[in-house]
């Protein structure tokens, strides 16, 4: 576990010190603070633009997916996140960038982000999984125009630094935690790499 934490911490050290993001916690908290679970320590690390959130803030369970809006798999388990959701009161679902397959997947989790600052990350973020087929242009400007986003607000704010460092440091803590592809979770303080059935996910809630 302490290789672990060695290795981590190198990484993530390289992204705090590369981009410029208003952290709200110190490297010294992340890793040597026991008070709170690891997992939950990532939420803190990441400002609140980039935390993209189904379910209350103080709900028992957290479910946390690193993920890609081009991944296969990742469109596969939303529906069933979804109705994890919708059945549980006591279980929140946090959804974090991991463009890791394409220029495009990067695109698109900049304009979740973007779509976050409006409040409607959730609801731009379901209708992307939501998309029947491949996604395309036309199909993401109907996605925009249908949840009435500012389109010209949109376009400028996915070209700013501090969107592009959110998703990079969102990506930095995937890949410090090991996420090496999508979809990767955390089911409360248990990780599990790869697609996985809501029959488990809902074993390893409380």
């Amino acid at each position: 576990m302490r290789y672990f934490k060695q290795i981590i911490s190198v990484v993530i050290l390289s992204a705090f010190i590369c981009l410029p993001v208003r952290a709200e916690m110190t490297l010294n908290e992340l890793f040597f603070d026991e008070s709170k679970p690891f997992h939950l320590k990532i939420l803190d690390a990441i400002p609140a633009e980039g935390i993209i959130q189904m379910g209350d803030e103080n709900a028992k369970n957290t479910i946390i997916e690193f993920m890609d809006y081009f991944c296969g798999y990742c469109k596969k388990v939303h529906p069933e996140l979804m109705q994890i959701a919708n059945d549980r009161e006591d279980t929140r679902i946090i959804f974090l960038q991991h463009p890791i397959l394409s220029e495009s997947s990067k695109l698109l989790a900049n304009m979740a982000i973007a779509a976050n600052i409006q409040n409607k990350g959730i609801d731009f973020h379901n209708a992307l999984f939501e998309v029947e087929g491949n996604l395309n242009n036309e199909k993401l400007k109907q996605i925009i125009k249908n949840l009435e986003l500012n389109d010209a607000k949109l376009n400028i704010d996915i070209t700013k630094d501090e969107i592009n460092n959110i998703v990079k440091l969102s990506s930095f803590l995937a890949n410090g935690s090991g996420a090496r592809g999508t979809p990767t979770f955390f089911v409360n303080e248990e990780f599990v790499v790869g697609y996985i059935s809501i029959d488990r996910i809902k074993a390893l809630l409380k």
